[in-house]
Order: structure tokens, then sequence, then C-alpha cells
């Protein structure tokens, strides 16, 4: 049992080394593991000094030595740091910079100076695709290293900000490229796979119960495109002659003789639309709303039996004579759904008017099409 348990112990804490070794960090959470680890090497009660962190950018450099006094002495009270214009005015005594090369002889030296008993210094690099930064911690008085750690930092905004020219930030943006040119490489193949299209000429069938042969023609694009819709209603005589000299006003019907007319309330129609509008695409390329406004033109026809004492009784369709009704505004409203070169479409229209047949709950206003986009690239 003590022997699983020890099993267990030992890979947990394997795993939690190499977590730790391989940690990669953004720049202020390499700061500030880096700073924890001086809060626990430094005695209590002592005084620091960040003497240098070379590096290839002076303005990283001068960031870092800010941040880790601030992140020390935040979290450990019993800890203070030489003031940064003791530092400056060393630097131009002896002409160093915090960026450079300075041997452990004369950060020692510095840090007599400056009344530091512990002296910080690091360095930050560029190791493959990311950078290192390592820091080490100097005994004054021995000039003995009292320890020293180093971690991953993976090339964040502030890196970039920081040290924009570094070989890793030209590999990091390199790397954006490749991956951008996959995603669009792979956003094409899905494009063409669905046929998804720029833009495109389109022609096809379009219909409704009460106009049942039309045809619709268009151009659809990524942004704002047109149509032209024409649906045409044939009216249905059903085998009854149509009459080319009486007329229906909707009340009666006029005639050039006494002959008595009796309503039979069925009735048919010729209509045709014509509706211009704009597409806008509000799926790209995939998915359009429409809307237009044009006209019907429509004539109408009704039902009626003849009687008299020569031809007895015969049914005959009667023309509307109400001319108002033959031309009224049109309205409609629909989407486009486009997959590879064939497209189906549903509107609505509304003519200007005209009561809605609930009885049907509108279905009768409703067009439905289908047809077929030549691929404009």
């Amino acid at each position: 049992m003590l022997k699983n348990t020890f099993k267990w112990l030992w890979l947990l804490f394997f795993c939690f080394a190499v977590g730790t070794v391989y940690a990669i960090d953004t720049l202020d959470e390499a700061i500030e593991r880096e700073s924890a680890y001086i809060i626990d090497r430094a005695p209590n009660n002592s005084v620091l000094a960040v003497v240098n962190i070379k590096s290839d950018s002076i303005s990283l450099s001068d960031y870092v030595m800010e941040r880790i006094p601030d992140y020390v002495v935040r979290n450990k009270k019993n800890i203070t740091f030489v003031d940064r214009s003791k530092l400056d005015l060393i630097q131009q005594e002896i002409k160093f910079q915090y960026s450079g090369e300075v041997s452990d002889e004369t950060m020692v030296s510095i840090g007599s100076k400056i009344g530091a008993q512990i002296i910080v210094a690091g360095a930050i690099s560029e190791d493959g695709e990311t950078y290192n930064f390592s820091i080490k911690l100097l005994d004054v008085k021995t000039a003995i290293i009292l320890g020293s750690s180093s971690t991953k930092i993976v090339h964040d905004n502030a890196m970039e900000y920081y040290w924009p020219g570094s070989k890793v930030a030209e590999y990091a943006k390199q790397k954006e490229l490749e991956a951008q040119a996959k995603r669009d490489s792979t956003a094409r193949k899905v494009k063409t796979a669905l046929g998804i299209f720029p833009n495109g000429f389109y022609l096809g069938y379009l219909g409704s119960l009460n106009s049942p042969i039309g045809i619709s023609l268009g151009w659809l694009n990524t942004t704002t495109a047109f149509f032209i819709d024409n649906e045409f209603g044939a009216p249905s005589f059903s085998g009854h002659e149509r009459s080319s000299s009486l007329t229906y006003d909707g009340n009666t019907v006029t005639a050039n003789n006494t002959n008595k007319y009796i309503d039979e309330h069925e009735n048919t129609a010729f209509s045709w639309d014509c509706i211009l509008g704009f597409n806008i695409n509000i799926v790209e390329s995939l998915l359009w709303a429409d809307a237009g406004l044009g006209f019907e033109y429509r004539r109408k026809y009704k039902l009626f039996s003849e009687n008299n004492s020569s031809s007895g009784s015969e049914k005959i369709w009667v023309e509307n004579g109400d001319k108002k009704d033959k031309l009224k505004f049109a309205i409609s409203a629909g989407l486009y759904l486009k997959l590879w070169y064939l497209y189906v479409q549903a509107k609505y229209k509304y003519v200007v008017g005209d009561e809605i047949d609930h009885s049907s709950y509108g279905l009768n206003n409703l067009s439905l099409g289908l047809g077929y986009v030549w691929r404009q690239d």
C-alpha cells in the first residue's frame, strides 16, 4: 500500500516538474514568476537593487527593471529596493547600459556604491520560437550567486511592442501568415464545395397558387444586388363560352337586350405582376433578403347563366367592367438561399387594396422559386 502511494506521489511530482520546466508564459507572467523566485530567495529585511536586464531592446529592459521591484515590494513588505535614481547616477558615472553586458564584479561594485545587499541581474534572449528570461541574485559582500532561475516567454502583444524586430517576432508573423493562408484555403474549399461564389446572374422559375407561371431574373452579389420578377395567372373558363359583348361592373350585367343573368358566384382572372427590387446579402454569398415594388395587371371574369326563350340556359363568362381594378401596386419581400449553382427562393407578395384570403392563411400570396446561378468570379 505504502509503495503504491509513493509511486503516485512521484508521478504527480514528475508531471508538476515537467509542466514547470516547459511552462511558457507571457511577458508579465514571466516577470511575476521570476519576482516570486526573488521573494523566495531574498532574506527578510534585505535591500535589493535590479542593476541590469540584458536584452536587445532598451525599452524592454527598462520595463522589466521597473516591474520587478513593484511586484516584490507589493507581495513582501520586509524587502526594499534601492531607488532607481541612484542607479541612474551610477550609470552616468561609469557609462554602462542596463541592457548591455555587465560583469558580476561590476554589478557587485555598483551594489556596494548604492547601498544594496543583493544584486538582481538578468537577461532576455531569443531562443528558437520563444524568448528566454533568466535572472540571478548576487550577494554584494561575498559576490556569491544566491540563486538563478529562467522562464520561457511566448511572443505576445507586449513582446511585439517592446521588441518588434526580433527573430521570434518575424517567425511569429510568418507562422500567423501561414495559418491565415491555411484558414483562407479551407474557407475557399468550403465555399467552392457549397457553391458560395462572390456573385452571379440567376434565372429561374417563380410561381404561386394564383400565378403558377413565372420567371425570376437577377444578380446576386456579396452586398446589394437587384432582381426583376414576373408572374402570370391564366384564366380557366372550364369549357364555357366567354362573352365579348357583355360587361359586369360588380353588381349588374350590362347588355343590349333584356336577357336575364343569374350570378353563379364563380370567377376567374388573368393576372400579370412585374416587381423590381433589391437583394441584400445577410450571410456571405449564401443567403439574401429581398424587397421589391411593382404592379399587378388583372382582368377579372365572372360566370353567369343566360336565360331566354330562344337559346334556353347557357353559362357565359363575363369580363369585369370596373377599369380601376385592372392595375394595382404590388410589394414583395422574401429570401434567397443559394447552394452550388442552384438557388431556392420564397417571397410574399401583397397587392395594395386586395383583401387577404384568411381561409388560406395568405398562402395564395406566397411565391416559391427554383433556378440556376451563373458564377461570376
